[in-house]
């Protein structure tokens, strides 16, 4: 524990955040389907201030936690260059987000959240037309198409789904860049 150096690590944790969020919201930019975190982890919690800000500084906090989880337990036991250290232990927060995390945010919006404030989960099973679904392909202006959840197993007319491997995939690749910049910064004391 000497070794230690939180503020390494709180550096780590916040660059590698502000990375990988970059990187899922320039998604678009590269054809890709667009993921909206911050609106959906701020809409969790409805406090009256933009649910960017909430959910920014939710998702900033998660990361330098896990920064300093990483710093404490895993640097030391995973082989490697630091790099690869980090980019392996970014595989648990992935699988975490993956297997525990969407599926706790679609029941906290489901029970928590107002239908109309809901931020709709990439991959919630029971998204609400009413909301405005970052994920979604827009519509032309003028249709009466409404979003899809590119999640689900079919689109509404006139929208294309995202497949839900895409999405998992674009998680990882996002994870993986958060994690190997949490390896590459984080410096122990000599």
């Amino acid at each position: 524990m000497k070794s230690l150096n939180v503020g390494s690590a709180v550096l780590a944790g916040a660059i590698g955040t502000v990375a990988m969020t970059a990187l899922m919201y320039a998604a678009p930019l590269m054809g890709l389907p667009p993921m909206d975190l911050l609106l959906a982890l701020g809409s969790l919690l409805p406090t009256g201030t933009s649910p960017y800000l909430v959910g920014g500084l939710m998702h900033l906090a998660t990361g330098v936690i896990l920064a300093l989880l990483y710093a404490v337990v895993f640097e030391r036991l995973l082989p490697g260059p630091q790099w690869l250290r980090g980019v392996t232990f970014s595989l648990a927060p992935w699988i975490f987000a993956i297997t525990l995390m969407a599926p706790a945010m679609a029941w906290v919006q489901d029970v928590v959240s107002p239908a109309e404030a809901r931020a709709i989960n990439p991959c919630s099973p029971r998204p609400t037309p009413q909301a405005a679904n970052p994920c979604a392909i827009r519509p032309n202006a003028g249709t009466s198409v409404r979003p899809a959840n590119p999640c689900a197993a079919g689109a509404a007319e006139g929208t294309e789904a995202a497949s839900p491997w895409l999405l998992r995939m674009m998680s990882l690749m996002a994870h993986l860049v958060y994690g190997g910049i949490v390896g590459l910064v984080y410096q122990r004391r000599a």
